[in-house]
């Protein structure tokens, strides 16, 4: 039995993207990368600025990631103060390198784990800023599907028999569960699933986990949004609800910033309202914009971190 769930994950993998590539073989069969190239350099100037300026903002909230995690960590008594400029390094490294590396939730573990065991911080702490961090992305990508399916049902692409009352049935279900995890949160330190005592960060810092994915999630979704073309009926819900489920499957897959999977849910989705050459054009311009640059500049940071320690600890040996 526990073999059979190991083999499950990388399968349901290959089926997925079995069925995206079928999926895909009819949008892109008269595409050429010229076309696409084209469309990528046409995007006007103003909207790259305004992406640009979405970008930064996306930065600073990188850099907060961790905060929740750190506040956690400090109400249970697990740590001391810890300067905002450590956690904006080792929150902003974490999220651009762990998206674009793979695997996130593991990557993204061991980014952290190596920056602030530089800073002393005890395990039992790291161990809740990893936790709190982790879960996040998925209290943010309930309460915003859970939103999307109250406010615009239509919004989301669901089959047709899922439309009005049935999708916003689902979307109290996914709305429930954010909720009940602040709810639950409060005035309780942990809970007990499955003979496993789980310490609760509080009502507060709960909240503060779901609206900073939230604000989050829009804003990177705002930026693939200002680079997309006008097109009849592609309302910025709607790239919403495309953009979660592409990030989801990306996420799933385990790739590299989700290389293949993400793009093609996206494109598959666009299909109906852009021709293929101007969402592939727009989906590679936001890869450079979201996944490339804050990489770029993570690694850098990462790097300069890494030789600034090794100075650091070749001097004390020297003075020792």
């Amino acid at each position: 039995m526990r073999r059979l769930l190991r083999c499950l994950p990388p399968v349901l993998g290959l089926v997925l993207l079995g069925a995206i590539g079928f999926g895909l073989h009819g949008v892109l069969r008269k595409v050429g990368v010229g076309a696409v190239l084209a469309a990528f350099a046409a995007t006007p100037w103003p909207d790259i600025a305004r992406a640009l300026g979405l970008l930064g903002v996306s930065f600073c909230i990188m850099a907060a990631y961790d905060l929740p995690g750190v506040a956690f960590a400090r109400r249970a008594g697990a740590c001391g103060r810890l300067a905002l400029r450590h956690v904006g390094l080792a929150s902003f490294c974490a999220y651009a390198l762990s998206h674009m590396l793979g695997a996130t939730a593991l990557t993204a573990a061991a980014i952290r784990l190596r920056f602030y065991a530089h800073w002393e911080m005890p395990p039992a702490a790291l161990a809740r800023i990893v936790a709190v961090s982790a879960s996040n992305f998925s209290l943010g990508v309930l309460s915003l599907l859970g939103g999307l399916l109250l406010w615009d049902p239509h919004a989301v692409p669901l089959p047709g028999h899922l439309a009005g009352l049935l999708a916003r049935l689902l979307g109290l279900a996914l709305l429930a569960l954010p909720v009940a995890y602040v709810v639950g949160s409060r005035g309780r330190e942990a809970v007990t699933i499955f003979g496993k005592r789980i310490a609760l960060p509080g009502g507060r810092i709960a909240l503060a986990q779901i609206i900073l994915s939230c604000v989050d999630i829009a804003c990177a979704c705002a930026i693939l949004d200002m680079v997309l073309p006008a097109a009849p009926g592609l309302s910025y819900a709607r790239v919403l609800s495309l953009y979660v489920g592409a990030f989801v499957a990306g996420s799933a897959s385990g790739l590299p910033g989700g290389v293949g999977v993400f793009d093609s849910v996206l494109l598959l989705g666009f299909s109906a309202f852009l021709p293929a050459a101007d969402a592939l054009g727009a989906i590679l311009l936001f890869r450079v914009l979201y996944f490339l640059a804050p990489a770029s500049l993570a690694g850098l940071c990462y790097a300069l971190h890494e030789l600034w320690v090794y100075v650091a600890g070749r001097r004390a040996k020297h003075r020792s």
